[in-house]
């Protein structure tokens, strides 16, 4: 994590990053997330969870060259939706449970489409009757 930190700072190239990190770079990570998080999880321990947050962002769906690296991206997807999860609980620290849901999210449900916005269940209007819909309604995107 500071390599990458100095890297930034190098005049010469100031924008070269590190891509991905090893299981000892995801724990210096996770140390510096509970620093930052801390205000809202006073008992924040994501160090505890390094072994297995690193296994399972290094699955191969996410490490398709089997590189044994994790990318940032994945890191911080995995701890900020753990995080949302425990805060809505109103929980001091983020449960395993979340964590393993958010990890499950990142794997199993990578080829899942969430539609954002587009035409949701169909409603009645008014002025229709039970059988008939809307022109607006009808024309579902394909």
């Amino acid at each position: 994590m500071w390599l990458q930190f100095r890297r930034r700072l190098d005049p010469l190239h100031p924008y070269c990053r590190i891509v991905s990190h090893t299981e000892a770079e995801v724990r210096d990570i996770l140390l510096a997330l509970e620093q930052i998080y801390r205000p809202s999880f006073p008992e924040l321990n994501l160090r505890q969870w390094t072994g297995s947050i690193y296994t399972w962002l290094t699955h191969p769906l996410l490490d398709p060259q089997k590189s044994g690296r994790v990318l940032m991206d994945h890191l911080m997807k995995l701890v900020t939706t753990a995080l949302q999860w425990s805060y809505a609980d109103s929980q001091k620290d983020v449960s395993a449970k979340h964590l393993e849901a958010a990890a499950e999210q990142l794997t199993l449900r990578r080829d899942v489409i969430h539609i954002v916005d587009g035409i949701g269940e169909k409603k009645e209007e008014p002025g229709t009757s039970e059988g008939q819909t809307s022109e607006a309604q009808e024309q579902k995107p394909k």
